[in-house]
Order: C-alpha cells, then sequence, then structure tokens
C-alpha cells in the first residue's frame, strides 16, 4: 500500500469538523451582534423618550411663567387652589411636589406625543427687596415678587419622568 493513500485515509472527516466549528463560531458572533443592536435600539428609545418628557416639562414651565404675568395676587392661596399656593403666610404649608395630594395645573401639550398632559404649580414666595437699586433716604425701598414654578411631565411612556423648576419675577 502506498504511503499518500494512508495518509489521505487519516485525513477524511477533519475538514469536516473544522468547517462545523467555524460555522458555530460565525453563529455566536452573529447572535452577540444582533444582541448589541438590540441593546443600542432599546437605549436610543429610552433616550427618546426622556427628551420628550423633558421637552414637554420645559413647555408647562414656559405656560407657568406666562401664567404668572397674567394672574393678580389674590388668585393665590395656602390650599393651592388650582396649583396657585401661597406661601407668605405663617400657617402656609410647604408644597412637595412629590405627594400625592398636591394640586396641579394642566400645561400646554403643544402637539405633543407623551402619555400624559404635561401639569405645573404656582408658589408665590415672601417679597424681597430689591438689592440693586438706589438707597436714597427719601425713597422707600423697592421690594419684588417671586413666584417658584415647578413642572412635570413624562415621556411617551409613563417610565421617564422630568421635573423642572424655575424662579421667576413679575
Amino acid at each position: 500500500m502506498n504511503s499518500q493513500t494512508v495518509y489521505q485515509a487519516r485525513q477524511q472527516g477533519m475538514v469536516l469538523v473544522i468547517c462545523l466549528i467555524m460555522l458555530v463560531l460565525l453563529t455566536l458572533s452573529g447572535i452577540a451582534a444582533m444582541q448589541g443592536g438590540t441593546l443600542q435600539e432599546r437605549m436610543a428609545g429610552n433616550s427618546r423618550d426622556a427628551e420628550q418628557a423633558f421637552l414637554a416639562a420645559e413647555a408647562a414651565l414656559r405656560n407657568g411663567e406666562i401664567f404668572v404675568l397674567q394672574t393678580q395676587d389674590t388668585d393665590y392661596s395656602t390650599a393651592g387652589t388650582n396649583g396657585l399656593y401661597d406661601v407668605t403666610a405663617s400657617t402656609a404649608l410647604p408644597v412637595d411636589w412629590k405627594d400625592s395630594d398636591t394640586l396641579w395645573r394642566t400645561g400646554d401639550t403643544m402637539g405633543s406625543s407623551t402619555a400624559g398632559d404635561p401639569n405645573y404649580l404656582i408658589e408665590k414666595l415672601p417679597e424681597v427687596i430689591n438689592q440693586g437699586l438706589s438707597l436714597a433716604a427719601d425713597q422707600p425701598l423697592e421690594t419684588m415678587i417671586i413666584y417658584r414654578i415647578t413642572a412635570r411631565a413624562v415621556g411617551t411612556t409613563d417610565v421617564s419622568q422630568a421635573v423642572l423648576q424655575s424662579t421667576f419675577r413679575r
């Protein structure tokens, strides 16, 4: 028997085994790539959802600032009727925006595709002296009223929420 024939007889089937191993490795790398793509798609969706919540809360914050310009100081109460809180009185309780009993005003959705309407509340804070003006002896000190506006909104799902707060002077 020829030595070349013996060598070929021992090599039969090894190509098949190597090809199967390579096929398994390619399959595993394809599955890993698909899982990475799915994870990136979820991250992009969550980022978009958080951005929608932020934009809706910012729009509600602007609604609150416009509302402050249009209301009278007599519209505010310590009970927070219609989401307008007067925290200047000694009997006023601090407003906790996380409390379920807190009263909110509904903001304008502005065509947003969020899961719920954005809300805001306004707190009328105690008067403060306007620091940058004249201190002439014959002139009374000017005071200003500052309002704290808190806005909250959800994104396209209820999972992501954004809460923004600003102080506003009228």
